[in-house]
């Protein structure tokens, strides 16, 4: 993870999609918040992810992903009455 060659397109998704994921576990868990727009930050992030997944091949990423996008719209159907 140190070296620069680490940090392609995929690598780089991955991380970004779980900073994102986290920061909406995290509070929710702990501190019972939650931000609503950050599940629109998550869904586009989950989209990218599944690029990356196809790229490495990861199915069970996809899967997750797919059912991440799923709960995300969820929570933000959930916040507009």
């Amino acid at each position: 993870m140190g070296t620069r060659d680490y940090w392609g397109k995929a690598n780089t998704v991955e991380f970004f999609a779980f900073v994102v994921k986290a920061i909406i576990i995290v509070p929710g868990l702990l501190f019972e918040t939650q931000w609503w727009w950050l599940y629109l930050f998550a869904m586009a992030t989950s989209v990218m992810l599944i690029w990356s997944s196809t790229v490495k091949t990861i199915p069970t990423l996809i899967w997750f992903n797919l059912l991440w996008i799923v709960l995300s719209g969820l929570a933000l159907v959930k916040n507009f009455p």
